[in-house]
């Protein structure tokens, strides 16, 4: 009885809370979430309109304390396969424990339509486990967005996720979310970008997210960022070294506390980009 009390404790908690079909990782979570810009081994999930852009093979892994509560705890991994005519990616995330568990497998294909812009898509795989008595239940769903480079200075991305409202169970027909979101990228010099986003889900008000990342050397990267609902402030460090990431940051809710996150990458294999992007595609290179 006492494990069934805690699951309906910590069941509104997660929604609150979930990325759920969000974006995931820390370097987005140090930008308040606001990720359809950035190009990385996340953009697998985060947005696959900027998956093409990422041409150099990478893989990345993450684990959050949420509210340093264990129970709610969250990891995931990516990796993201540059081909000639495209890049191939596959995430799959985790939330919870034993008696109540949220996964989801992303499979994501991004393409370059053109030097400046590309386009992606992604087919998901949901699953919630509550409890042995509730059992478990499945759904599948996609997503698609397009990323472009409209100035040396200017990006801007769409994303929508789960375009058809994809049913998770019979009971109160209970669907997924649909989410719209819109973002954009500013780059104020090869040191210094902000990110902004807009985002609406069909179940919660809009959120507005955004952030800045700033490298003040050839190794570090700081970050710092924030979103409207919840409202929420974020910070966050970087280290690259040799294609070697290490992502820290932490985010802060006025109610629920602190959730610490804490990521690895690592690029490898041939890189098939035909023009580097000074900010996103080579910021070793800055």
């Amino acid at each position: 009885m006492k494990y069934c009390l805690f699951i309906l404790f910590l069941f509104p908690l997660s929604l609150l809370s979930s990325n759920g079909e969000g974006p995931i990782a820390p370097r987005s979570a140090a930008l308040g979430h606001a990720s359809l810009t950035l190009f990385d081994a996340w953009s697998v999930r985060n947005n696959q309109g900027s998956l093409g852009f990422v041409r150099k093979g990478e893989a990345a892994a993450f684990y959050e304390n949420r509210f340093l509560v264990k129970e709610l705890s969250q990891t995931g991994f990516a990796t993201a396969v540059p081909v000639k005519k495209g890049t191939f990616g596959l995430c799959y995330s985790s939330m919870g424990y034993q008696l109540y568990r949220e996964s989801q497998a992303t499979l994501s294909y991004g393409m370059k339509l053109s030097e400046n812009i590309s386009a992606g898509i992604g087919f998901d795989y949901l699953s919630t486990k509550i409890a042995d008595i509730y059992g478990r239940a499945h759904a599948f769903t996609g997503s698609v967005g397009l990323t472009a480079k409209l100035l040396p200075q200017i990006i801007i991305s769409s994303h929508v996720y789960n375009p058809f409202r994809a049913k998770i169970t019979n009971y109160n027909n209970e669907r997924v979310p649909t989410i719209i979101k819109f973002g954009a990228q500013y780059i104020f010099s090869p040191k210094v970008f902000f990110v902004a986003e807009a985002e609406k889900t069909s179940a919660q008000k809009m959120n507005i997210k955004g952030g800045i990342e700033y490298k003040p050397s050839s190794l570090i990267f700081i970050r710092v960022g924030g979103s409207s609902f919840p409202a929420q402030a974020a910070f966050g460090v970087g280290v690259n070294y040799n294609g070697l990431k290490i992502d820290l940051s932490s985010s802060y809710h006025s109610i629920l506390g602190v959730s610490p996150q804490i990521g690895l990458s690592y690029s490898f294999g041939k890189d098939y980009s035909a023009k580097k992007n000074a900010l996103n595609d080579d910021p070793e290179k800055l």
